[in-house]
């Protein structure tokens, strides 16, 4: 599969919801689910920051990964994301989520704080690549183990399952370098303020956490931009720039499922030692959406 085979627009990096107990809640997780598809997005990333990936063990991934193609049927398409610190843990979490039918696989650098080589980070790429056919999303996210557009361009290269970069580093002149460096077809946007912008310089989609928090808007975004009318791209911008305001937070997570909940979706917790969100923020998110609901 090639990255003109990925998913185009809008991915949604769905919440993992739990209980107040921290257990995953399914009957949760699956209303959200199909709320996303009568939502409009074009497919859903499993397992990602916004889904608090890093607090899930194995199983837990690949349960929710199965949960949602079973859900999905195929009708959206669906990409599992690992965050892991170790080579082993990445292939074996690969292996894992293969088994399902699923799209391609988001995959983080090792994020603990000591950084690998640029050799070292194309050696854990290329290990996660032999352990599957699916094409791989590197997940730049990891501040201190930033991959470069350089490092991108190379990786790809020396690993061809390497198909595209979902780029959530803030810097939109990196992101401009980037498209440069690797094409358009190959970036997948995630500076959640700036979709527009990322758009306009160009991109095969997002997958960023407003869409989880506000999806019908944000599907709407991509469509007036890939239309041309910027009148209703520029006010889709000012809006969910609002809302983006109101949910970054330390607590991004807690904050998605709040935005969800004021829009009909169960209620959920964010797992331990997450705090949900205060009365402030949740007056703020409810405002924001106030254009939406």
């Amino acid at each position: 599969m090639s990255a003109s085979q990925l998913p185009r627009g809008v991915l949604a990096p769905v919440a993992t919801p739990f209980d107040a107990q921290g257990n995953i809640d399914e009957r949760a997780y699956i209303a959200q689910l199909e709320w996303m598809e009568q939502q409009g997005v074009h497919g859903v990333v499993v397992g990602g920051s916004t889904g608090e990936g890093y607090t899930l063990s194995e199983a837990e991934l690949g349960r929710l990964v199965e949960l949602a193609t079973h859900t999905l049927k195929g009708r959206l398409p669906v990409l599992a994301s690992i965050i892991a610190d170790s080579t082993w843990a990445a292939v074996s979490r690969a292996k894992l989520v293969t088994e399902f039918p699923i799209h391609g696989i988001q995959v983080a650098p090792p994020h603990y704080i000591f950084r690998p080589s640029d050799d070292g980070i194309i050696a854990f790429y290329d290990a996660v690549a032999k352990a599957t056919k699916l094409p791989l999303v590197i997940y730049n996210v990891i501040p201190w183990t930033n991959v470069t557009p350089a490092l991108a361009l190379r990786m790809m290269e020396a690993v061809p399952q390497v198909q595209a970069v979902k780029q959530s580093d803030k810097d939109f002149g990196v992101y401009v370098d980037l498209v440069r460096m690797i094409g358009a077809e190959r970036v997948f946007a995630a500076i959640d303020g700036g979709l527009m912008s990322c758009y306009d310089v160009g991109a095969i989609g997002s997958i960023a956490a407003i869409a989880s928090a506000a999806p019908k808007a944000s599907v709407a975004l991509w469509n007036a931009v890939q239309a041309g009318d910027r009148e209703q791209a520029t006010l889709l911008h000012k809006q969910l720039l609002d809302v983006w305001m109101a949910v970054s937070a330390p607590n991004l997570p807690a904050q998605v499922k709040t935005a969800q909940s004021l829009q009909g979706v169960p209620v959920s917790f964010p797992r331990s030692p997450m705090a949900a969100s205060s009365e402030a923020q949740q007056a703020a998110i409810a405002q924001a959406l106030s254009p939406f609901i």
